[in-house]
């Protein structure tokens, strides 16, 4: 009986390495017993060893991995929550902003790198069995920099553009008692 694939790969991606071999061809080989009785019974059992192994070593093999995403889940429901305390939440979404930021510095980071440095990036992400070298990871590294940076610049650029469209609107009279408290903002 071939244990389940998805159960197996959360397995095999929370057990630290040195047990790894030994831990799933030892639950492999029970299973692989229990399933002469009884198939059914060997896949619950496979499924409750296998989950209950899993999660006694994923606070010890991913914990930068859950204090990131607790971080994150934290943020956001605090960002939410002030959000719609605070009035309407359209009022916060701002479609231009990002429609100016976000794609030109995906399209300039992506035109700016190769495909293999691309995969190599998001797999650093994603996947900690990755063999990479140090200039790859290196470049993997500037990748997700050079996208920071150029989120940086296309949002000064933004900046630039907002001042221009709220100074056009604006009566040359009134002008800088309207434009200081403006652009402090």
């Amino acid at each position: 009986m071939n244990p389940q694939r998805l159960i197996e790969k959360f397995l095999h991606w929370t057990l630290p390495n040195e047990l790894k071999g030994s831990v799933l061809s030892d639950l492999a080989g029970e299973c692989c017993c229990l399933a002469e009785q009884t198939s059914l019974k060997a896949y619950y059992w496979y499924t409750r060893q296998a989950l209950l192994t899993s999660l006694q070593f994923l606070t010890k093999t991913k914990r930068g991995l859950i204090i990131f995403l607790l971080g994150i889940i934290v943020f956001v429901s605090m960002t939410s929550m002030t959000m719609l305390m605070s009035g309407e939440i359209m009022m916060f979404v701002n479609v231009p902003s990002f429609l100016i930021v976000i794609p030109p510095a995906l399209i300039l980071t992506f035109a700016g790198s190769s495909k293999q440095s691309r995969n190599n990036a998001f797999g650093v992400l994603f996947s900690e069995d990755l063999n990479l070298s140090r200039e790859e990871l290196i470049t993997a590294k500037q990748l997700f920099t050079t996208f920071g940076n150029m989120n940086m610049l296309m949002g000064r650029i933004g900046v630039i553009i907002g001042a221009i469209a709220i100074a056009s609107n604006i009566e040359a009279k009134v002008f800088s008692q309207i434009f200081g408290p403006v652009f402090a903002v």
